[in-house]
Order: C-alpha cells, then sequence, then structure tokens
C-alpha cells in the first residue's frame, strides 16, 4: 500500500444529518461517544498502509481540522506525504464545490504531484472496518480500470433512496450503475462510497469533467463509461452503516451497544484511531444506575443510564432517566428530566422536569449548544 494514496471527501453528505452540520462537517460528527465519522475510514487507510492522505473539506471545516491536527493519532504527522486537510477553495466563476469532481478539480496539483501510483476514494460516511490493502491486490489482479467497494443488502428494511447500485456479471464486472433507482425491495449490490484506480486515470477523468461538464463521479463518468473501461467490484462482507439519514445515524451509534459489532469494527489488529484526551474517570453516585451502556470519561451520572451512548464530560442529575440515547460532550440533564430515544448534541442542557421522547425510527434531535 505505499504505492497508494488516499483522498476522503469529508462534506459530501452534509444534507444527511441538517440538526448536525449546521457547524460542522459531516466528518467531523461524534459517534460512539469518543470518535469522529472520519474515524473509520481514515483508520482504514492507515492500517493498511496508505502514508499520504489528503481530506477536502468544504465548509465548517474547523472542529475537523482542530480533531484531526497535524494526524500524530494516525501516524500521519510526517515530512513526506502524512495528512493534508485542504480547506474550502472556490473560483470566481464557480464558487466553492459542489460534488467529487469539482473538489478534486480543487486539489488536482495535489493529486498530479502524488509519487504513488493509485489513488483510494473514499467518502466519510460510512462506518467500517476494511483492509484496503486486499481492494487494492484484488483490482491488480484483476486488472480493472476502476474498483467500487459495494456490499449486497437486503432492501426489505432500507429503501434504496440515495443509494448508488451495481449491476455486475458472473466475473464480478460492473455492466450498470445505478443512481437513486426506484427500487424499494430485494438483494441489490450497494456501493459503500470507495473506488479504486490509477492515479493517471484519475487525473485524466478530473480533467474531462471539467471540460465536458461532467458532474457526478458515479453517474457521468463510471456509469457512461461500463463498456468501455473494465469497472470491477468489490464484495465486502462486514459490519456497514451508511449515514445517510437521522434515523441511520442513530441506528449507527445504537448499533455500537452490540457487542458483535464492537469486535468487528474494533479488532485489536486494526484499531480504530482518533484524537486522545486525557479526562478523569466516571464518577458514579451511590444511587446512580446504568446497564448496557458506553460511558466516556469525564462523565458524571448520579441518575439512572440505561442503553446510551454518553460522550466525555456528560452530567446526569439526581432522579433523571436517560434511555436509548446518545449523548455528546458536554451535555447536562437537570434533576427529574426523562430523555428516550434521543440524540442530544455538545453542550446542550437539559433544565429539570423535562420530557424528551422520540421513536428509534424519528429520534428527536437537541442541536448543539441548546438549552430545553
Amino acid at each position: 500500500m505505499a504505492n497508494a494514496f488516499g483522498i476522503i471527501f469529508a462534506n459530501i453528505h452534509d444534507e444527511a444529518l441538517p440538526q448536525l452540520t449546521r457547524t460542522r462537517t459531516l466528518g467531523a460528527v461524534p459517534i460512539g461517544g469518543r470518535y469522529r465519522l472520519i474515524d473509520f475510514i481514515l483508520s482504514d487507510m492507515v492500517n493498511s498502509g496508505i502514508s499520504s492522505v489528503g481530506v477536502i473539506a468544504r465548509n465548517n471545516y474547523h472542529s475537523l481540522v482542530n480533531h484531526l491536527g497535524s494526524g500524530k493519532e494516525w501516524d500521519l504527522s510526517r515530512k513526506f506525504g502524512g495528512l493534508t486537510v485542504f480547506p474550502p477553495y472556490a473560483t470566481s466563476s464557480s464558487g466553492l464545490y459542489h460534488n467529487r469532481l469539482e473538489a478534486m478539480k480543487s486539489v488536482l496539483s495535489y493529486i498530479v504531484r502524488a509519487r504513488e501510483e493509485y489513488a483510494i476514494l473514499a467518502d466519510s460516511n460510512v462506518i467500517l472496518n476494511i483492509d484496503l490493502s486486499k481492494v487494492l491486490a484484488y483490482h491488480e489482479e484483476t486488472d480493472a480500470d476502476v474498483t467500487c467497494v459495494y456490499q449486497n443488502v437486503d432492501l426489505k428494511e432500507k429503501n434504496a433512496k440515495e443509494r448508488v447500485l451495481y449491476d455486475l456479471d458472473e466475473s464480478g464486472r460492473i455492466r450498470e450503475v445505478r443512481v437513486d433507482p426506484r427500487i424499494s425491495e430485494g438483494n441489490v449490490n450497494n456501493s459503500l462510497g470507495i473506488w479504486v484506480m490509477k492515479k493517471d486515470l484519475l487525473v485524466s477523468i478530473i480533467d474531462d469533467a471539467q471540460t465536458s461538464g461532467k458532474h457526478s463521479l458515479e453517474r457521468d463518468v463510471l456509469g457512461q463509461r461500463c463498456g468501455d473501461w473494465k469497472i470491477m467490484g468489490y464484495p465486502f462482507d462486514g459490519f456497514v452503516e451508511q449515514i445517510r439519514s437521522i434515523s441511520g445515524y442513530y441506528r449507527a451509534g445504537m448499533a455500537l451497544l452490540n457487542a458483535d459489532v464492537r469486535a468487528e469494527l474494533f479488532p485489536r489488529e486494526r484499531p480504530v484511531y482518533t484524537k486522545v484526551h486525557d479526562e478523569p474517570p466516571v464518577y458514579y453516585a451511590p444511587e446512580a444506575k446504568t446497564s448496557n451502556s458506553l460511558i466516556a470519561n469525564g462523565c458524571r451520572i448520579e441518575g439512572t443510564v440505561e442503553n446510551c451512548i454518553l460522550a466525555r464530560g456528560v452530567s446526569v442529575a439526581k432522579g433523571a432517566v436517560v434511555r436509548n440515547s446518545l449523548l455528546m460532550q458536554g451535555v447536562t440533564v437537570g434533576e427529574g428530566s426523562t430523555i428516550d430515544c434521543a440524540i442530544v448534541d455538545k453542550d446542550s442542557c437539559i433544565s429539570p422536569n423535562r420530557t424528551l421522547s422520540g421513536a428509534p425510527t424519528y429520534p428527536i434531535v437537541i442541536e448543539k449548544g441548546s438549552r430545553v
């Protein structure tokens, strides 16, 4: 993997979580109490041997830059290669980028100067632990022009809205790319937003998109070249959550309470790295009650917490009950309050004797810094 560099798109799916991305990029959205969404794909790249990664931001990127820093936690603080975070770049004619092709056009000089032969592109809305070195090996073995990572999923519980689906032949070659198809059931090959190709091909794609007005990498490029290029699909059958909605984000967060899911996402040999914070241990008052929850350092628990994920510095007062919820850093819950099926963003305050109740398919969302 020393012969590949990575490109991560931090903002492409911001509209999926409007309440959580008003002040941050999607890649910087907290998950699991101590991680950010970008940590998973960035750690996948590092664990696969990639030592040069560019992260493209569009707006609200300050929390992302603060989280990633120099890349030290990912061993990407290097003189050559390492981690590069690209701030928004606008032109007088087109303004800020709106899609992946425009995003890569804004960092074309970085791509051209890359010493590596291959490029691995990835979105930041996918939670998985994948060995990308196997994907690159498959790409070389099949002599593919482009390799797209996908997962076969059953749409009985998930519809195809805003999905990209691949139709493959017996050899694993992609024959058709369907973007946002009108399908509501059946087994489909769902794109995971990870692509492998040679750097030279990527540069030509970006140049061609600029001159011919192409906007979508999958619809306008891959979908149009299935007959000309050898575009292969790489199947991934492990645990995956793609964040496309608030309910999907809630589902992904709650899935981390499952020990089997945690074992698959956080194997000892392929850890997920993140920014390290020094916090005191959790304080549990004598009357505190907790069950099936992940509670980060610095929390103060005096009430009841059941089936929840609490980030650093959360305070649950005496008599308060928090169930089936995701509470981010610095949230305080007042005495006698009840919270169920909620997502409470950073530094929010729930006053005493309040009741907030949502549903697993429609969790209530309290935006960052709110007082209820």
